[in-house]
C-alpha cells in the first residue's frame, strides 16, 4: 500500500489518495480523494506500507508535530520503503525577497511560498525547510536520503526529498530520546525558560505519537 497524503486535486493512480473532505477547502474545485481524512488522525499497522509520500504538506506541521509524524511513519513503513516529501525551499525563496533587484510582484509571490496562502484553517506554513535541515531531520528518524530534486514552478522554488527506511529497529522510547535531541537544537540556551519550550515541544510530540505509532 502507497499512501498519498493532502493529494488535493492530484490524484496519483497506485496510492491511496487522502485529504481533507471539501467542507474544509475554500477554493479547491473538487476533491479527487480516496479517503477523506485528517492526515494527524491516520494510523496503520506496523510494517504495512510501502511509500508515504506529501507535496506541500509538510510544511503545514508545527515542528514537534512533524517530528512525531515521521516516527509514526517509519513504524508504518516497511524496511526500504519510500519516503517521499516536496516542501518550498525555504532559502532560494528567502534570497528573493532579500534581492533588491526583486520585484514587489515578486517578493509578495516568495512572502506567500514562505508563510503560505492563508484560505483555509490549514493553509498556512509552521516551518520552513531547506535541503540541509530536511535531510538531517528525516535521517535523525531513521531514514537514508536517495536524492534531492530542485524545481522551480510559476515563481517558486521548491525540491523532493526521496529516503528509504532503514533496517534499523527503533523503538518508541528510542525515538522519543532522538526527538528531544532533534528539537534541542532549536532551543536558545540551557536556561529554565528554554527548558519549559522544550517540555512544551515535547508534550506536543508525545500527543501526536500517541495517534501516529502503529
Amino acid at each position: 500500500m502507497k499512501l498519498h497524503l493532502g493529494c488535493g486535486q492530484r490524484y496519483l493512480d497506485g496510492y491511496v489518495n487522502i485529504d481533507f473532505p471539501s467542507v474544509d477547502h475554500s477554493v479547491q474545485e473538487k476533491s479527487v480523494a480516496d479517503q477523506h481524512a485528517d492526515i494527524l488522525s491516520l494510523h496503520y499497522h506496523p510494517v504495512s506500507i510501502d511509500e508515504v509520500r506529501l507535496h506541500h504538506v509538510f510544511e503545514h506541521f508545527p515542528r514537534p508535530v512533524a517530528c512525531a509524524l515521521l516516527a509514526g511513519w517509519f513504524s508504518w513503513l516497511k524496511p526500504g520503503a519510500v519516503l517521499h516529501i516536496e516542501v518550498p525551499d525555504f532559502h532560494k525563496t528567502a534570497l528573493v525577497m532579500l534581492n533588491p533587484l526583486s520585484s514587489f510582484k515578486k517578493k509578495t509571490v516568495a512572502e506567500r511560498h514562505l508563510f503560505g496562502s492563508h484560505e483555509a484553517h490549514w493553509a498556512v506554513h509552521c516551518e520552513g525547510y531547506t535541503p540541509e535541515i530536511l535531510k538531517r531531520m528525516v535521517e535523525s528518524f531513521g531514514f537514508r536520503t536517495i536524492r534531492i530534486n530542485k524545481n522551480c514552478w510559476l515563481g517558486t522554488y521548491n525540491f523532493e526529498l526521496i529516503a528509504e527506511k532503514t533496517t534499523d529497529a527503533i523503538t518508541k522510547n528510542e525515538f522519543s530520546v532522538i526527538a528531544s535531541n532533534f528539537l534541542k537544537k532549536y532551543l536558545l540556551d540551557e536556561g529554565e525558560s528554554e527548558a519549559r519550550l522544550l517540555s512544551v515541544w515535547l508534550e506536543m510530540y508525545h500527543g501526536q505519537l500517541a495517534k501516529s505509532w502503529a
